[in-house]
């Protein structure tokens, strides 16, 4: 079960052409080109006939071939040609998605179409703005999407993970941490004053000395995650106002775009916005490599945490992990996993009251509640 209603990341613009790109997210499989105007097009991946996949298929124009009987499909999903029979029944077609191109992401809409407004698609605009320069990243993997989100939501990791970058022991050590919820979203605020930059500071920040530093992690649900880093000389203090927008001396933007495959893999599609006059070329394309080295490292974790939840013997799900202890630096990832659990809840109703999901008379309904009846998103 995923949150439907909301646009998921589908990947990078530079990737879509007019050769098919085919990819499953929330359980269905998706064929996305461009149309010969350079529209982003998305349908449902199998033939209405015999379920071969469109994308084995080929393009005439803006028309979709299926590559096992010749059935023809437009840009909406209808059917348009039959080989050798002129009648083709009204119903014959196959699910369009509503896609679009925004702030260097590719998004489609997973819910009702009629739903889908690009007022919705998250404030990512910062990827847009001047004298900023971006590197891009992606990852598929065995995981369940929820395992990405906590690692984003809980830096105190960079500490042993990413000790050679953006790590230091003060991270998780002596760092003052906040978690504040503002509606459907919440933010972990992280800050440390007077202590030694961490290697990713000082070579490329330039400092020599002690800092001021802090860090904002923001989720929104979906799977939406963005990352703010600054700092400032040791002294200054931490800045008032949004410490978001304000990275001092030095920082930089992580943009995260998540989409769950299926309940145990995902997609992460990965900026990172940063200021063009960091250094000369040498020096960005090291700074470039060391934030897709830290994603890598990451991305070594999640699927092995994803075996050892399926091979627990208690039958544990990555919503309620069996964890044995419960840490300080656990609480944004906690209030994040309570948004979700609420919003799936009031799906699952709305499901209900418009008919979409029933159950049968005279059958029990579960008790367990949302999240252990959902073990995704």
């Amino acid at each position: 079960m995923f949150l439907r209603n909301y646009w998921y990341a589908a990947g990078f613009p530079e990737e879509l052409g007019r050769e098919f790109l085919a990819r499953t997210f929330l359980n269905e499989n998706v064929v996305m080109f461009r149309k010969e105007d350079g529209t982003p097009v998305a349908l449902e991946d199998r033939c209405a006939h015999r379920r071969v996949p469109l994308s084995l298929g080929r393009l005439i124009g803006d028309t979709l071939e299926c590559g096992y009987h010749g059935l023809q499909y437009d840009c909406l999903g209808k059917c348009t040609r039959i080989p050798g029979q002129e009648r083709i029944p009204p119903k014959v077609a196959v699910r369009a998605y509503p896609m679009a191109e925004k702030h260097h992401f590719l998004w489609i809409w997973m819910g009702d179409t009629e739903k889908a407004d690009e007022y919705l698609i998250p404030d990512y605009s910062i990827l847009d703005r001047p004298g900023l320069r971006v590197s891009n990243i992606q990852f598929h993997m065995d995981a369940h999407v929820q395992l990405i989100i906590d690692n984003l939501l809980d830096l105190s990791h960079l500490t042993y993970v990413h000790g050679t970058t953006t790590g230091s022991p003060e991270i998780s050590e002596v760092a003052d941490v906040k978690t504040v919820r503002k509606g459907d979203a919440v933010q972990v605020l992280r800050w440390m004053e007077n202590v030694p930059p961490a290697p990713a500071f000082q070579e490329f920040g330039g400092y020599t000395s002690n800092i001021d530093s802090w860090q904002v992690c923001e989720f929104r649900p979906p799977t939406y995650v963005r990352v703010s880093y600054g700092s400032a000389p040791a002294g200054r203090g931490i800045p008032d106002g949004d410490w978001y927008e304000d990275q001092g001396d030095w920082g930089f933007y992580v943009y995260h775009g998540l989409t769950p495959e299926t309940e145990k893999r995902a997609h992460h599609y990965r900026y990172v916005a940063f200021k063009s006059g960091m250094g000369d070329a040498e020096t960005i394309e090291e700074f470039r490599f060391q934030c897709d080295q830290i994603i890598t490292e990451d991305s070594v974790l999640f699927p092995r945490q994803q075996v050892w939840i399926d091979r627990d013997p208690a039958e544990t799900t990555v919503w309620d992990i069996n964890s044995r202890v419960e840490i300080v630096h656990d609480g944004g990832l906690t209030v994040a996993r309570q948004i979700v659990d609420n919003l799936l809840t009031k799906q699952q109703n709305g499901n209900r009251v418009n008919g979409r999901k029933s159950t049968k008379k005279g059958k029990r309904k579960s008790k367990k509640p949302a999240r252990a009846r959902a073990a995704a998103s």
